[in-house]
């Protein structure tokens, strides 16, 4: 039997049959497609989920163990290490314009001596 010897209707039926197959095929790997997609966006969520409980236990602990008075001890050393730096900023100005006054009263007072003993 030659594919002329097959009637018309068992030649729609194989065809309609092969398409389904493919189609079944592709449905398949959709499907298979999907649930792995989903299975991801579960753990994604689980992971975000746990993620926000950490932070806030963290928190927690924070405010528990005085974050805030924390902070404001820590910026109140920041300043106060500011004021310190610019004090020795002008104790080092203050002294090097006291180093330059003696060293011109030193060679002020060497002038004088030379002019006494000429």
């Amino acid at each position: 039997m030659t594919d002329d010897d097959v009637p018309l209707d068992l030649k729609l039926a194989r065809q309609a049959r092969d398409e389904a197959e493919q189609h079944r095929k592709a449905a398949e790997k959709d499907l298979a497609e999907a649930q792995y997609l989903r299975a991801q966006s579960a753990r994604d969520r689980a992971e975000i989920a746990e993620l926000e409980q950490a932070i806030s236990r963290r928190e927690q602990a924070l405010q528990q163990a005085g974050e805030p008075e924390f902070i404001r001890r820590e910026q109140e050393a920041t300043d106060k290490l500011k004021q310190a730096q610019e004090l020795m900023q002008a104790y080092s100005n203050d002294r090097h314009a006291a180093a330059i006054y003696l060293r011109q009263e030193a060679e002020r007072d060497k002038a004088k001596a030379e002019r006494s003993a000429a």
